[in-house]
């Protein structure tokens, strides 16, 4: 099974307020690192170019 979190942000500046200079270091709080068996280390940023709302 596998899970993705999607997280959203205005800017990457407001990423890198949020995790850091090393931003594409995984956001994994230690309470999902208690029940988790594994998760990945890096993480991937991706830019909307269209939002749907339905």
């Amino acid at each position: 099974m596998q899970f993705t979190t999607v997280m959203e942000f205005d800017s990457l500046d407001k990423v890198i307020a949020f995790q850091g200079e090393d931003y594409e270091a995984a956001y994994v709080p230690e309470e999902a690192r208690k029940i988790l068996r594994r998760w990945d280390e890096r993480s991937t940023h991706h830019e909307v170019r269209q939002v749907r709302h339905y």
